[in-house]
């Protein structure tokens, strides 16, 4: 059974489950995951006989127990997988097989931002994430999830999806000793990342192209003409919400998760200029504007080579940019240091 008739078999045995529009994220943590899951059985992903088990599972998701087990018992209800009498579910008819878990985790966290581990952490995800990045220029941070916690008055379970999710989009990693850290962005990881990108990003827009809305498209290039025309009297925020529609919205009908996956990682590098948008005029930004306006017009027109070509010479110059931009911030007053968030000089890592 692939994936698209796994999820109709789902949703013909579960009428009742939340219906969801196109683009849009489950309203439901265990809804995510019974989602995921059946993409994952669709797809094979799962060798005949796999036993999943809410314990191994929830800890690979880095979730509780309790919406693994209401979205095992749906995939049971919907005969995805087969209750094993208090042993967990199998998938198949096979013999009951026990998966490694560095395999289980290799087949559960190839879409990591495809789970929504709860809803509680939208309130103060942004907060969190803007001090991150306002102080990832000067150094490396250590983050104290008990202490982030306490600050936004929400339990630590919520803090913890707050640092999953910023792992996803590698604001923070976890150290040997399962510390969050806030690395330094230093002029060598940027380059790098923005050689990536004017590697992937090009070729995926050719692929991204036929799923590509053609109103939103159009409704695009209208908002770069109006920002263009008011240059430079325009919203900072107005020139980084289109930095997000160009760079991440414009790739989310790939259909190979893994090349999505990896873009999304790499959009770290989108930081520098919304930083720098902070502190200083805006006057760099007309001529990625204009790019953005050439792109959206080839694109518009079905022309994906063209577009493809003007994209590659777009991320190639900008990333210059993006590295002076980055040399000038790293001569700011450092931000005001918050409570939660410690460099890593003084509290070790």
């Amino acid at each position: 059974m692939r994936g698209t008739a796994a999820e109709s078999t789902l949703m013909q045995a579960s009428p009742d489950m939340p219906a969801l529009a196109a683009g849009s994220r489950p309203a439901f943590l265990y809804v995510s995951i019974r989602d995921l899951l059946a993409r994952k059985i669709g797809a094979g992903e799962f060798p005949p006989g796999t036993v999943l088990k809410e314990a191994p599972v929830a800890g690979q998701l880095g979730v509780s127990r309790a919406p693994v087990r209401r979205a095992l018992a749906m995939l049971a209800e919907a005969g995805l997988i087969r209750d094993t009498g208090g042993q967990g579910y199998k998938v198949g008819q096979a013999e009951p097989l026990q998966l490694p878990l560095r395999r289980l985790h290799q087949i559960l966290t190839g879409e990591p931002e495809e789970i929504d581990r709860s809803p509680s952490w939208e309130r103060i995800f942004e907060q969190v994430r803007e001090v991150i990045t306002a102080a990832m220029p000067f150094g490396s941070w250590r983050i104290q999830e008990e202490a982030l916690g306490g600050h936004f008055h929400v339990s630590r379970t919520v803090a913890r999806e707050v640092l999953w999710r910023l792992m996803d989009r590698r604001l923070v990693v976890k150290d040997s000793k399962s510390h969050w850290i806030v690395g330094q962005m230093t002029a060598r990881d940027l380059r790098e990342t923005l050689e990536m990108r004017a590697l992937m990003e090009p070729a995926a827009l050719v692929l991204a192209l036929p799923a590509l809305d053609r109103a939103w498209l159009a409704g695009l290039e209208a908002q770069v003409a109006a920002l263009i025309r008011a240059f430079p009297a325009v919203d900072p925020q107005a020139l980084d919400a289109l930095d997000q529609a160009m760079f991440q919205e414009m790739f989310l009908g790939l259909r190979n998760s893994r090349l999505l996956a990896s873009i999304r990682r790499n959009q770290i590098s989108l930081v520098v200029p919304h930083l720098f948008r902070q502190h200083f005029p805006l006057t760099d930004d007309l001529a990625a504007l204009q790019d953005y306006a050439r792109i959206l017009h080839h694109l518009g027109r079905g022309e994906g080579e063209a577009a493809q070509v003007l994209m590659r010479s777009h991320l190639l110059r900008i990333g210059r940019l993006t590295l002076a931009r980055l040399r000038v911030l790293s001569l700011l007053p450092p931000p005001h240091q918050v409570a939660w968030m410690i460099p890593v000089h003084q509290g070790g890592a």
